[in-house]
C-alpha cells in the first residue's frame, strides 16, 4: 500500500477577493452537470497533488488540453514550489494559488478566479466548468464508503488538492476526480455531499476556477 503524502499547503492572497467567479455566473437555477475528465493520474507517493489537480483540470471539459500527462503534473508542481511563499524546494507540497500561477506561466491558462462560498462553487460546477479545490483532508476521506462518498470524519491527516468536476442537485453532492489512480474509489473518483463540501470550505478550503484556458507552451 502506498503511503500518501498530503501536499496541499495553505496560501491566501487577499487580492484574490477582487476576482470572484460570481461576477461571471448566470442568474439561473442550480443545475446538475458533469464535466468529463479524460484520464485519471496517480501521484503515487509524491506530494504533488496540486500539480495533479491542475493537470486533471487541463484534461477536462469544457476545454480539453491535449497531451497532458503525469510529467505535466510534475512540471506544474515543481514550478509551483518555486513560485509559492515558502523558500527553497526541500519540502513536500505547495499551494493551489502557486499551482494556478504555474499553469498560467507555462501557458495553459490566461485567467483564473475564486469561489468564496458553497453557492458560488455549485453554480460554477453547474454552468462554468470544473474547479481545483484545496481542502483539509480527514481519515474518513482516504477511502470512499460503499456508495462512493468520502466523509470528513476522524483525525485530520493533512491538506489535499483535488479536482471537483460535477454536481448532482437532486442527490445533493459533488463529484471529485482524485489523483490516486483508477483503482481508488470509483475508477479514481468519489462523491462529497453539499453539507460536507460547505464544512470543508469553511475550514480554510478554497476553490479556484479557470476562466480562459489556452493550448500551452
Amino acid at each position: 500500500m502506498i503511503d500518501r503524502i498530503f501536499g496541499r499547503k495553505i496560501e491566501f492572497d487577499e487580492r484574490s477577493r477582487q476576482f470572484p467567479i460570481r461576477a461571471l455566473l448566470p442568474p439561473k437555477p442550480l443545475r446538475s452537470y458533469t464535466w468529463r475528465v479524460y484520464d485519471v493520474l496517480d501521484q503515487g507517493s509524491e506530494g504533488s497533488c496540486v500539480g495533479h489537480g491542475w493537470a486533471h483540470e487541463l484534461m477536462a471539459r469544457p476545454v480539453v488540453i491535449q497531451g497532458v500527462t503525469h510529467d505535466t503534473a510534475v512540471k506544474i508542481y515543481n514550478r509551483a514550489q518555486e513560485l509559492d511563499e515558502w523558500p527553497g524546494e526541500s519540502y513536500e507540497g505547495t499551494s493551489v494559488l502557486a499551482g494556478a500561477k504555474a499553469v498560467m506561466e507555462i501557458g495553459f491558462l490566461k485567467e483564473y478566479r475564486w469561489a468564496f462560498s458553497l453557492d458560488d462553487a455549485l453554480m460554477t460546477l453547474g454552468y462554468h466548468g470544473p474547479g481545483v479545490a484545496g481542502l483539509v483532508w480527514y481519515e474518513g476521506m482516504c477511502e470512499p464508503d460503499e456508495k462512493g462518498f468520502i466523509h470528513p470524519t476522524g483525525d485530520e491527516v493533512g491538506g489535499h488538492c483535488i479536482l471537483i468536476h460535477g454536481i448532482n442537485v437532486k442527490g445533493q453532492y459533488v463529484k471529485l476526480c482524485n489523483s490516486w489512480g483508477k483503482n481508488w474509489g470509483i475508477n479514481g473518483e468519489c462523491y462529497l455531499s453539499f453539507a460536507d463540501f460547505k464544512k470543508l470550505l469553511k475550514e480554510d478550503g478554497e476553490f479556484c476556477v479557470p476562466v480562459t484556458r489556452a493550448k500551452g507552451a
